[in-house]
């Protein structure tokens, strides 16, 4: 039987592979693959845009869970293209600190940029740390963590889509630090094909 594991082991498998190729392949990194609107976030968009048509023929929007992953899917395919400024020829809001505003992430951006700017972003950095240890923390001593883990269990859809978004956080976080597009890239690759699985995958 072709299991959640088996789906995640490809994913991973084909993502190092992808990254593994990028680190010792300058015409790989620079070339056509990486760069905006390149060949990695063409298929990311697609593969986001799939996980939102699978969705909507479900039906999953019938329900909070499924509503809201129809929304990320498209927010996140929009992202990918920078809402089509590109492809239509328009121009996106530009943000303080330079670049433009075309994707979700650069809010995320935005709020990096005027907590350095305050001199917050060691606070801003600790709470980001600590506040999801403290709410684990206090789920497992009110015996709340084991029916959330129970509550993702009864359901492959939602780790899988849970994963997802964990490894596109991890995405965002070396957008904003801007390093390394290529890893950025991959994992996107990555979250998209993990949201394509959860489409199919949530109940409806």
């Amino acid at each position: 039987m072709f299991t959640l594991r088996h789906e995640l082991a490809i994913y991973t498998a084909a993502g190092l592979g992808i990254l593994a190729l990028a680190a010792v392949s300058v015409d790989f990194r620079h070339g056509p693959f990486f760069k905006e609107d390149g060949v990695v976030e063409m298929t990311a968009a697609l593969l986001f845009l799939a996980a939102l048509v699978i969705g909507v023929h479900r039906r999953l929007f019938r329900t909070w869970m499924g509503l809201a992953f129809c929304a990320l899917a498209l927010l996140a395919c929009l992202s990918e293209i920078s809402f089509g400024a590109r492809f239509l020829d328009f121009t996106m809001p530009a943000m303080a600190g330079g670049g433009e505003l075309d994707g979700a992430q650069d809010l995320v951006m935005l709020a990096y940029r005027a907590a350095a700017g305050e001199g917050f972003l060691l606070l801003a950095a600790g709470l980001a740390v600590i506040l999801p240890v403290l709410v684990l923390i206090l789920a497992w001593r009110s015996g709340h963590l084991a029916q959330v883990v129970a509550w993702f269990n009864a359901d492959d859809g939602r780790s899988t889509l849970a994963i997802g978004l964990a490894v596109i956080g991890l995405a965002v976080i070396l957008d904003v630090m801007e390093a390394v597009r290529f890893a950025e890239e991959t994992l996107e690759l990555f979250g998209a094909a993990l949201f394509v699985t959860a489409a199919l995958r949530l109940d409806r």
